[in-house]
């Protein structure tokens, strides 16, 4: 059975999320990466930022969620990813995160995707874009 393929330029998705310390906890427990910029308190109040930030591939599989799960959705298979961090995101926030169709390629099943991440100001904290494809 072929999966439709409909897509065209400008379309796409956005949700919204909470990143809670305990959610930034369970990640660097997962991937190890225990840097204290993420994880203590006392050590990023001394900081450039003066507060937790995200880790920025927590960020990143925030927009693998969208594209796997959601727009285009499940079955998607993941080519590339580059990505600026343009600002932190803070340990319990609420982010934005946005994927948008730029280019279309029917005849080899790939989108080429606008990925953004704002925070709760609206303000860009991640700005990229994704290539795709979904298989038959």
């Amino acid at each position: 059975m072929t999966r439709e393929f409909n897509f065209k330029e400008g379309d796409g998705f956005s949700f919204e999320r909470f990143i809670s310390a305990d959610d930034v906890k369970k990640f660097a427990e997962v991937v190890g990466d225990s840097n204290p910029i993420h994880l203590d308190e006392s050590f990023a109040e001394n900081s450039f930022f003066k507060k937790r930030i995200v880790h920025g591939a927590f960020l990143g599989g925030l927009i693998s969620k969208a594209l796997g799960m959601d727009f285009p959705g499940e079955g998607t298979v993941y080519i590339s990813q580059n990505s600026s961090f343009k600002r932190p995101v803070f340990v319990d926030s609420n982010v934005k995160v946005e994927v948008k169709v730029t280019q279309v390629n029917a005849e080899k099943r790939r989108l080429v995707l606008d990925t953004t991440i704002l925070n709760a100001d609206g303000k860009v904290c991640l700005a990229g874009s994704a290539e795709v494809w979904l298989p038959d």
